[in-house]
């Protein structure tokens, strides 16, 4: 049956089916719902944050300030990679974004409050040269709970 259906819807006839179809199955096992969402964003996006990732990561971040969510817009941590002579050749500014805040929200207090610490070790963390491409993506993944 699903098949038929497939074979034969529009464009648009798809994508409604395929939305209801996430729906239910996110309704009915939330688990395997966030493996499909997984796998089909790395066939279609690959292993680097698009702004729709960079929002959910962000939304969930408690920081050791006491704040939720990123310190740091996408404007701001594009500007502190320009002017810090920082190009996004492995990686793409979501991924700088998503590591800035992620470096502010688990070391506020543990490095000097000073926007050149959260700078030097983001690089580090992106430029790490044993990481396999995608390191963001992939350590959100695994860190998500």
């Amino acid at each position: 049956m699903h098949r038929k259906i497939l074979e034969d819807a529009t464009g648009e006839q798809l994508k409604y089916f395929l939305l209801d179809t996430f729906d239910e199955l996110k309704k009915a096992d939330r688990e395997m719902y966030e493996e499909l969402e997984e796998d089909l964003y790395e066939e279609v996006y690959g292993c680097h944050f698009n702004k729709w990732l960079l929002d959910k990561a962000l939304s969930n971040m408690k920081n050791e300030d006491g704040t939720m969510g990123g310190h740091w817009t996408l404007e701001q941590t594009n500007s502190v990679a320009k002017s810090n002579n920082i190009t996004f050749d492995h990686f793409n500014e979501y991924d700088w974004n998503y590591v800035m805040n992620t470096v502010f929200s688990d070391y506020y207090g543990a490095v000097p409050n000073d926007l050149s610490y959260y700078v030097s070790l983001s690089k580090k963390f992106l430029e790490d040269k044993d990481a396999p491409k995608g390191k963001a993506y992939h350590y959100y993944i695994a860190m998500r709970s």
